[in-house]
């Protein structure tokens, strides 16, 4: 229940209303989730919190395992993907009071969904997803990705349902922050507060650049951390578009540029996470039988080293 877990246990408990402004940038699907398991769960609303992102993680992974056999055809690289997402650096936060994990799971769903060309279900499950992160809206690339390849030789009523799953995200976060800017009387109220933590948007190659200066000094456990992580993602992102879906590696480029376009580099390692494709493309480039056991391993190393750091206070994951 520490660091955003405290606000989320707030807000379900009494409301955006009876909790600070800077509750606003807390976005309302996992709140929902965890009031209804606050009614029917005994314990209270931590357990309910931890309840539905520890469930929604074990979701989360025999979703991405079906995904991936899906769309690669590939079971073993599937069951690394599966194991790579556990063992991420920032795998903690979804076993957290974290929303990381019912965002996957709906993410990942769409993904399923929109494999699948099940549209009204890829644009329900992308509307979810955005009313849970805000980078659910990013969901809109991979829905045109897969939505605009016969679109034009396709039904009117099949195009409606392409051009649905590819509004749902856009339309879920809209919801909100319409809602949330009429609760304060401030226009993109909930964007504006997240804007004051997470700094102005700043070039993301310009940022990467002035980072290798804070790997050392008395910022190294602050932004300079994140500066490897942040090169690792880019390389990462590159093997996306080479080597998964056109849809799978621009929701990933796009989640990390989103990150990376932020002042302040705080928990960048999680935004990673939400773009899933990077965790896919990490189980790829480990392909080779001598990275297998390697690539988790320093992974699972990495998390447990996160986790402690943000434990101490000194990371914010």
């Amino acid at each position: 229940l520490a660091w955003d877990g405290a606000w989320y246990r707030s807000i379900v408990e009494w409301g955006y209303s009876g909790v600070e402004r800077q509750g606003i940038r807390f976005f309302p699907g996992y709140v929902l989730l965890g009031r209804l398991a606050d009614a029917v769960l005994p314990g209270g609303t931590a357990v309910a919190l931890i309840v539905v992102a520890n469930v929604s993680a074990l979701v989360a992974m025999a979703l991405l395992l079906r995904l991936v056999r899906e769309v690669t055809g590939d079971g073993g690289l599937a069951g690394r993907v599966v194991w790579l997402t556990a063992c991420f650096p920032s795998a903690f936060v979804l076993v957290w009071a974290y929303s990381e994990a019912l965002f996957l799971v709906l993410a990942v769903g769409t993904f399923l969904a929109l494999a699948r060309r099940h549209w009204w279900c890829a644009a329900g499950l992308a509307a979810a997803a955005a009313l849970t992160r805000p980078t659910g809206v990013l969901l809109a690339l991979a829905a045109l990705a897969s939505a605009w390849p016969g679109w034009l030789s396709a039904p009117p009523t099949e195009r409606v349902a392409r051009t649905a799953a590819v509004v749902g995200g856009p339309l879920g976060l809209g919801a909100f922050v319409w809602w949330a800017s009429d609760l304060l009387d401030e226009a993109f109220a909930p964007l504006v507060v997240q804007g004051e933590f997470r700094g102005d948007l700043v070039d993301p190659v310009r940022r990467l650049l002035t980072g290798l200066g804070e790997l050392f000094g008395p910022d190294a456990l602050g932004d300079g951390l994140h500066i490897p992580f942040a090169f690792g993602f880019v390389v990462l992102a590159v093997v996306a578009f080479r080597r998964l879906p056109l849809g799978h590696a621009a929701f990933a480029a796009a989640c990390l540029m989103v990150a990376l376009a932020a002042d302040n580099l705080n928990s960048l390692e999680r935004y990673a996470l939400n773009g899933f494709p990077i965790v896919v493309a990490l189980a790829v480039l480990a392909d080779d039988s001598r990275l297998r056991r390697l690539v988790p391993a320093v992974s699972a190393v990495g998390m447990v080293a996160l986790t402690a750091l943000a434990v101490m206070g000194e990371y914010v994951p």
